[in-house]
């Protein structure tokens, strides 16, 4: 397998493998046995909603804060004027 990988990468995951005993190599190797034994990349890819909306929205954590209070009212008033009902069960999304 050949690949092209960013240089800045790999010089510093070689420093970091290198004290584990390891190799690119070997880490590679690791890393596509783990791929074939879950069937599926062994980390999550998806970016926390925090890191989502700093990328995004360039929104500062204290941004989030202020945003997920308006939201914890707004659905609390929704609740109370019976705009949003609970769900406990399929019975109840029925009603």
């Amino acid at each position: 397998m050949t690949m092209r990988v960013d240089r800045q990468n790999v010089k510093a995951a070689k420093k970091i493998l290198a004290g584990m005993g390891l190799t690119p190599r070997t880490a590679i190797d690791a890393f596509l046995a783990k791929v074939v034994s879950q069937k599926a990349i062994p980390f999550p890819l998806a970016m926390p909603d925090s890191e989502y909306a700093k990328v995004e929205y360039n929104m500062t954590p204290a941004d989030l804060t202020v945003f997920d209070r308006r939201m914890d009212l707004m659905v609390a008033a929704e609740k109370k004027s019976g705009t949003i009902k609970s769900v406990t069960s399929i019975a109840s999304l029925r009603e």
